[in-house]
């Protein structure tokens, strides 16, 4: 049977619509035009971060602080083909690639600085496409930037940092994770390294190779060691860690969140990650009532809104389960 991909995006699509507001963004879904304005850098969101958009409104943010000239994209328009890729369409695949390269050259960049560790992967480890232009991940982006970035706010907390070291580039964003968080006046990090198993980024894949049991034992291991520790926030490195993980708060006295939402603090930023605060109440009904006014502005069918609701923000099973596709 073919894959659903209809099905795939449009969740994706529909979660950010209700979670954001039309004037809440300030990232691009649509193509270019051929004329468009340059922009020095294309921040290549991927697609699975409007699923928890306020990540994308933080690092827009940071890059509003740091006076930088950019331009933000995302979404299904400029999908990488990993998704394709995994179901066998791979002439598809290579062609998605090849023209979402083409639409970043559209803008004139200098530089590509990329969100999504399945995008990299799939580009570089996959297809080792050869890049028109510099290409690097936000975390070490941000890293390089540290000496002009000027923290206004203490942020007194200790923190551990989940992260992932299958491959020497998650290891290189580990470790620009961990620099940008050392760097928050007041902040602790807490060491509590990194679990080989849990492969390059939390995916459902990953829960089902392991065994839920088993996947959920490392979580709760790794935030019992963070604990142990004195660490008061479990920070989660990638947009899929963090939706997967969040619905733990419910399991252990710990918060967790974005490692960038830990950061942007520090600067005085901070939005709300709904996607947590939605799954974390177990409500359906609640979720649609508060979500009520994206659905409106966003034109959100009542009955497709529910169905996704149910699906992804109603009662806890076995075990915590951010997503049905995560990447």
């Amino acid at each position: 049977m073919a894959y659903d991909y209809k099905t795939h995006f449009g969740e994706i699509t529909l979660t950010q619509d209700l979670t954001t507001l039309p004037e809440e963004r300030t990232w691009r879904l649509q193509a270019p035009e051929a004329d468009t304005a340059p922009h020095q850098i294309v921040l290549y969101l991927g697609c699975n971060v409007l699923r928890t958009s306020h990540m994308i409104r933080t690092v827009t943010a940071i890059f509003d602080r740091l006076g930088l000239d950019y331009v933000a994209v995302g979404g299904p328009t400029y999908c990488c083909g990993i998704v394709h890729h995994r179901n066998g369409d791979t002439a598809a695949s290579g062609g998605m690639n090849r023209r979402t390269v083409e639409l970043f050259q559209r803008y004139q960049p200098e530089e590509v600085v990329m969100w999504c560790p399945s995008c990299m992967f799939f580009y570089d480890e996959i297809q080792k496409f050869q890049w028109p232009f510099p290409v690097r991940h936000t975390t070490e982006f941000l890293a390089d930037r540290l000496p002009s970035i000027e923290f206004t706010h203490r942020v007194d907390q200790a923190v551990a940092l989940h992260y992932h070291s299958q491959s020497e580039p998650r290891r290189r964003e580990g470790a620009a994770g961990r620099r940008l968080l050392e760097a928050v006046p007041g902040l602790r990090l807490v060491d509590v390294g990194s679990e080989p198993r849990f492969g390059r980024l939390c995916t459902v894949d990953v829960q089902a190779q392991l065994g839920q049991q088993v996947w959920d034992g490392l979580i709760l291991d790794e935030i019992d060691r963070s604990r142990a520790g004195g660490a008061q926030t479990l920070a989660t490195i990638y947009h899929g860690c963090q939706r997967l993980i969040c619905g733990f708060e419910a399991e252990r006295p710990i918060t967790i969140e974005h490692y960038l939402s830990v950061f942007a603090r520090g600067l005085g930023i901070e939005f709300e990650d709904r996607y947590k605060k939605f799954r974390l109440w177990q409500d359906p009904e609640r979720v649609l009532e508060e979500s009520t006014p994206c659905q409106t502005a966003n034109h959100v069918d009542p009955a497709r809104a529910r169905q996704l609701v149910e699906k992804t923000f109603g009662r806890f099973t076995a075990a915590p389960d951010g997503s049905p596709a995560a990447s």
